[in-house]
């Protein structure tokens, strides 16, 4: 009887300990749920810049720290030759000229749904290469069915070439003692950029302070993105008058710490692929009030409650519901924490592997 060969995967995680959030999330995900499922019939290597870790208990091959084009032209295609893969796992971008097979994970297309988002000239590469890229790929891998759904329609890749695997919250987010007494306490989430919406939060929080809830905090961690100056301007403005607070980037640990002592995750993105901090914030017993756009309500479900993220006064009505009433909050904790549940790297890793023997067949 023949042994059926593994088929051997390179995954660029380079992305590691560069400080790009949502693809180091990811690729850390990934890896951990890889460590705890061994799938079978796939050997994974991760490519790695120097110096870096994956975190997971498996050897990574490390290439030299390097510009994006030394890393994308020279390094990481030197890499896979050296490990002989039969298949490369690329994030976001690939080589025009590519031949050999790959799969490609896209997060999202905002680049080619809002590119005023974007700075000049970064939304026309996303959108030229990124796609190249994508039309390519035997597998287009993506974090949501809104996702999915948005790249067979805007780019016309068929249904079976495009696949969902979500992401999870990992195993540190778990729900901590109960809340202290004390300030009602909203918690917003996430790299400061436009889509985000900090702005309409602010406003939001201003105007519960001046009614019903005089004491209310608001609490921003995560770090400046980009065209980041009027939200921060906002966000100044909001600390020199007092409540309000921003922390910057966090260790996993004080960020786990934020959640168990916030009174309410509010995350009101314009547009979502996934949407990571509503889940790490369910998982740990936060109750979550999000926007209804993107892909939140799919991955939220009857966990949280719902707002139009364009409507400051449906936002006031919503958070203001939970803030004054003790049964909501328990209520959405409860759901919170089993919809978490259904999500987990581990799933997400064995989905990943089927995905790669497919794209082998």
């Amino acid at each position: 009887m023949s042994v059926q060969k593994k088929i051997r995967v390179t995954l660029d995680a380079t992305a590691i300990g560069r400080g790009k959030t949502g693809n180091e999330t990811y690729l850390r995900g990934l890896l951990e749920g890889w460590r705890e499922t061994r799938p079978d019939g796939v050997e994974l290597t991760p490519i790695l810049s120097e110096g870096e870790s994956s975190g997971a208990s498996f050897q990574g091959k490390q290439i030299g720290k390097c510009g994006f084009w030394g890393r994308h032209i020279r390094e990481l295609p030197r890499a896979r030759g050296e490990v002989k893969a039969d298949l490369y796992h690329g994030v976001y971008w690939m080589r025009p000229w590519e031949k050999d097979p790959y799969v490609l994970t896209v997060h999202d297309i905002s680049f080619e749904v809002h590119p005023e988002w974007f700075r000049p000239g970064e939304a026309w590469f996303y959108r030229t290469w990124v796609r190249r890229a994508a039309e390519r790929a035997r597998k287009v891998i993506t974090v949501s069915e809104f996702c999915r759904n948005e790249i067979m329609e805007r780019w016309g890749i068929s249904a079976d070439r495009v696949e969902t695997t979500h992401e999870a919250a990992r195993k540190m987010f778990r729900p901590g003692k109960k809340r202290k007494a004390g300030p009602l306490s909203l918690l917003f989430v996430s790299a400061i950029h436009p889509r985000k919406n900090l702005q309409r939060l602010i406003r939001v929080w201003q105007r519960l302070r001046a009614g019903r809830f005089p004491d209310l905090e608001l609490k921003v961690v995560g770090p400046a993105g980009w065209s980041a100056g009027a939200d921060l301007q906002a966000l100044r403005k909001a600390e020199a008058g007092g409540g309000a607070s921003w922390m910057g980037p966090q260790t996993d640990e004080k960020l786990k710490q934020a959640y168990q002592e916030a009174t309410l995750l509010v995350y009101p993105s314009l547009y979502e692929g996934f949407g990571l901090p509503p889940v790490e914030a369910m998982a740990t017993g936060c109750p979550v009030a999000c926007s209804n756009a993107g892909s939140l309500p799919e991955v939220c479900g009857d966990a949280a409650e719902y707002f139009d993220p364009t409507s400051e006064e449906e936002m006031t009505a919503k958070i203001g519901l939970i803030l004054g009433s003790s049964s909501r909050q328990g209520e959405l904790r409860d759901k919170g924490i089993d919809r978490a549940g259904t999500f987990s790297w581990e799933k997400m890793a064995e989905e990943t592997a089927d995905i790669y023997r497919r794209a082998m067949e």
